[in-house]
C-alpha cells in the first residue's frame, strides 16, 4: 500500500481476511488485544488515527473503545506509509549502495 490513510475494507474484503485467520465472525476487540496484535503503544495508535492512518476506534460508553477486528487485521496485512519511519531493511540497503559506488569511484 502506498497511501498514507487507512482504508477500510470491503465487505467482501472483512469477509475473506476473518476467514483467512480462523474467525467466524467480526469480533470488537478492546485495547489490549489491539496492543498485543499491533505491538503499538495506545499513544501511537492514538496519533496515527488522528492523521487518518490507523483505524478509528469505536466507543462504548464514557471510558471504553472498541476497534473492529477485520480493520484491524487489514491494517496489519496492509500498513500505510508513514513517513521518516527509521526502516532498517532500507538503511542496510542504501549503506550498500553507498559503498559499492565508493568501491566503484576508486
Amino acid at each position: 500500500m502506498t497511501q498514507s490513510a487507512f482504508i477500510p475494507p470491503t465487505p467482501e474484503q472483512r469477509r475473506t481476511i476473518l476467514a483467512e485467520y480462523g474467525f467466524d465472525c467480526e469480533e470488537r476487540i478492546r485495547e489490549e488485544k489491539c496492543k498485543k496484535m499491533t505491538t503499538l503503544s495506545r499513544s501511537r495508535r492514538w496519533e496515527l488515527e488522528k492523521i487518518g492512518a490507523f483505524p478509528p476506534r469505536h466507543s462504548l460508553g464514557r471510558c471504553s473503545c472498541t476497534w473492529l477486528l477485520s480493520d484491524v487485521l487489514w491494517w496489519l496485512r496492509n500498513p500505510p506509509v508513514i513517513a521518516k519511519v527509521n526502516n532498517p531493511y532500507e538503511n542496510a540497503k542504501k549503506k550498500r549502495e553507498r559503498e559499492s559506488g565508493s568501491a566503484r569511484v576508486e
